[in-house]
């Protein structure tokens, strides 16, 4: 039986709220693994929290997950608990030549243990997703930790031919897959070991006995990155459970909508993929796959729109709890946060310190993510 020895080393970030951002680690099979936790800002000991398994890519850290992934914000409104963990050599055991050798599914299960005896994780809401080799981690942990995983998000990660011959799922498994047509680290279309996205979402669909053709949604082209997004969505499929793909169209291998830059070619900001991740797997927990509902996009109304640098008045249906508000340059670089109270449909912003340009601007609810484009024109 494999000992562990935990070390866990507390930090508070504060930012107009006191934010718990924490690092840890224990020793498992002879190796100190190490992570950053971090716990929303309406979190309650003793309260059943959902958690995500957010796993970065080859090369990179939690660290740098956290920062590109921007899911923090999202767990402060969705109220989820999300886990940044180190692979080995910056690296997850998913198949790949030269790449970990590490238990890492059994690290990652018994990361899943000690965080619910420290924070009171609900163990049948605890989903994973991971960017290029931390996707191809999630899918790992569908095939042989499903008993645990109550859903999967992978971006711009697939499945190794090797990983998809020896898949033996446990359960039904709810599947976001979201990737760039023009990836050039992960083909979208696989090859060198690897499966074609079309291929592993076909084995899911095949797996969780999906309707054989998707309904297909071309998604507003919101910014002129030179990507737009398609979403396939194929449900029902047994035990309620559903396979989505976004298909973004001339995307590289990136993560739409991230805190900067992340990786290699065009990063779409038509969506953000933190947001739409915790949209979709939230639904499903290992004891009802259908207890909360899916939400969709809704649009802001900006006034002026045009406008020069001053106030804004933003509608919005009104909310019943508590939103956070950015704008982001195009680059994808946040330029002003808010913080918003419950109960309001309209909301005073002032933009008197933006540049003349274009800006997106994102409403983050805890059921929904209301986007709009927002120009400020020279005064």
């Amino acid at each position: 039986m494999k000992k562990m020895y935990i070390f866990v080393l507390f930090s508070l970030i504060l930012s107009g709220s006191v934010r718990s951002q924490i690092n840890g680690s224990f020793n498992f099979d002879g190796i100190n693994r190490t992570w950053i936790v971090y716990l929303p800002v309406d979190y309650t000991p003793g309260e059943a929290i959902p958690l995500v398994l957010a796993l970065h890519g080859y090369t990179q850290n939690g660290q740098e997950m956290m920062q590109f992934s921007g899911f923090n914000s999202i767990a402060d409104t969705g109220n989820f608990v999300v886990v940044y963990p180190d692979g080995v050599a910056n690296s997850w055991n998913v198949g790949f030549s030269g790449g970990s050798t590490a238990d890492d599914v059994g690290f990652l299960s018994a990361l899943i243990d000690t965080l619910h005896q420290r924070y009171n994780i609900d163990l049948n809401r605890v989903y994973s997703t991971g960017f290029s080799n931390g996707g191809f981690m999630s899918y790992r942990l569908a095939c042989e930790l499903g008993n645990r995983i109550a859903a999967i998000a992978p971006v711009s990660g697939t499945m190794t031919d090797v990983a998809a011959s020896s898949c033996t799922p446990q359960r039904e498994m709810p599947v976001l897959h979201i990737h760039g047509t023009n990836d050039f680290v992960v083909s979208y279309n696989g090859g060198f070991g690897n499966l074609s996205v079309d291929q592993v979402l076909e084995f899911w669909n095949n797996y969780n006995e999906c309707p054989a053709t998707p309904v297909i949604v071309n998604l507003p082209d919101i910014v002129a990155e030179g990507s737009t997004v398609q979403r396939y969505s194929w449900a029902p499929c047994t035990d309620s459970a559903e396979v989505i793909l976004l298909k973004v169209i001339n995307g590289g291998h990136t993560w739409p909508g991230s805190v900067g830059t992340a990786g290699i070619g065009i990063t779409n900001r038509d969506i953000v993929a933190s947001s739409e991740i915790w949209n979709f797997v939230k639904r499903f927990s290992l004891n009802n796959a259908t207890g909360v509902t899916n939400f969709a996009s809704e649009p802001l109304k900006i006034f002026p729109n045009p406008s020069p640098a001053g106030t804004l008045l933003i509608e919005t249906p009104e909310l019943q709890t508590g939103a956070i508000l950015k704008i982001s340059g195009i680059d994808g670089k946040t330029v002003l946060t808010q913080q918003f109270s419950p109960g309001f449909d309209r909301l005073s912003v002032d933009v008197s310190g933006l540049s003349p340009g274009i800006y997106l601007v994102r409403l983050y609810g805890f059921n929904s993510t209301m986007i709009a484009k927002l120009v400020i024109q020279p005064e």
